[in-house]
Formats: C-alpha cells, structure tokens, sequence
C-alpha cells in the first residue's frame, strides 16, 4: 500500500457519548408534575435503588440540569450505581468517564472491562469504543481481531464511525488474525462513505486506484449484501 494511504487510515477517536437514551421510571409510580417535584421523586427513587432513576440523576448532573453546574463526580456517583446493577445506558457511561477522567481518576482498564458489559447489552456507542481501546491497546492488550468484532457489531447497530473504522484496519492490517485486505477495506469504505462519512471519498478513491476493476466490483457487491442483510 501507497504510505500516503495508510497514513491517511489512522484509527477515529473514540465516542464521545454513549447511546443512552433516558428510559422511564419504574412503571409501577409515575413522577409528579413540575420539574422540581419531579427531580424529588427521582432522587427518591435513585437512593431507594431504581438504577433506571440513577441513570437518570447522573445524566441530570452531567448535564447540569438541575438548576446548577454540571457535576461529573456526582454523575459517575450515580452512573456507577445503576451500572453495578446491570444497566447498560449507565455502564456505557461510566466507561466513558473513565476513559477521560470524567469526575473519576482516568482509567482505561476499567474503562474497557464496562464498555464490555455495555456492549454485551447490545450499546451500540460502547461496542465502538471497547474496539477502540482493543484497537489501539489502551487498558489492556491490543486485540486486532476482537476489535474488528466490535467494530462489525457497532456498524450493524448504526455507528457510521465504525465503518470508517473497519475500512482503516483492513486497510492497515492488524498484525496477527487481521491482515492487510484491499477488498475488504473497500467493502468498508463504500458503506462508510454512503453513510456520509467525511474525507473517506477520497481514502475510497486512492484504494481503488490500488486495486483492479474486477476487485472493486467485487466488494462493491459486497457492500451491497452488506446493506441488504442489515436493513439499510
């Protein structure tokens, strides 16, 4: 491969949000009107040990909803809360603050064991950045093969980024279980580019001048499958 090429396929950065949409509280009580009476009751039932109310409460702190500051330490406090009892949303979020030392010492070992659990649970955001981490071996050993996993897993649960991504590895190669593959960098880059990536155009362009016409038909039809077998 061209240098210029692959210094052009570096890794993305991780995520910078989880995907956490704010689900309900428990169905068996409803919040009272009013934001101030409505914040009580979720405290209430986040110190009574909702985890669905103490995701909820850290998303209130780290976006400082509640008539103050953001508070990132009060958000991992409650994050880790709910994630301890299983909730992704809230694990996914945790991770995130302590890959960046978000209200918590940074710590990417940790941070990889709950983007883990989170992406067990199907969190599209946290199956993306635990590749990451694999990828580029932070909190741990680097794991080609486990991050292309990840990556193929975030790709089918929406993340265009991981589609760039994976277009990079196979592009690069990932050392041992992930070799250098032209077509299946290209299969990669198409989609992302479909999926409006920005700057993988040109990265899809200089591939394909690398490769022959019967190459890129062939992972063109790839692709193809690709979004036929995931719905898009």
């Amino acid at each position: 491969m061209a240098p210029a090429l692959a210094a052009g396929l570096l890794w993305l950065p991780p995520m910078v949000s989880a995907q956490a949409a704010p689900q309900a509280a428990p169905q068996a009580a409803e919040p009272p009107a009013g934001y101030a009476a409505a914040m009580r009751w979720y405290e209430d039932q986040a110190r009574a040990g909702n985890a669905k109310a103490q995701f909820l409460l850290g998303l209130s702190h780290e976006q400082g909803l509640r008539g103050a500051e953001p508070d990132a330490a009060e958000a991992a406090r409650w994050y880790r809360k709910a994630a301890e009892q299983g909730h992704a949303p809230a694990q996914a979020k945790l991770a995130l603050a302590l890959q960046f030392g978000r209200g918590v010492p940074a710590d990417a070992a940790e941070a990889r064991r709950w983007y883990g659990k989170a992406a067990e649970q199907g969190v599209a955001e946290a199956q993306y950045n635990l590749a990451y981490l694999l990828e580029a071996g932070l909190g741990g050993p680097r794991d080609s093969s486990r991050a292309v996993y990840w990556y193929e897993k975030a790709a089918a649960g929406g993340v265009a980024a991981a589609l760039t991504a994976l277009g990079g590895l196979h592009a690069r190669g990932g050392g041992e279980g992930v070799p250098q593959n032209l077509g299946e960098a290209y299969k990669w880059l198409t989609l992302a580019a479909g999926a409006g990536q920005q700057g993988v155009s040109e990265l899809l362009r200089r591939l394909g001048a690398e490769m022959s016409e019967a190459e890129r038909r062939d992972a063109e039809a790839s692709a193809r499958r690709w979004l036929a077998e995931h719905g898009r």
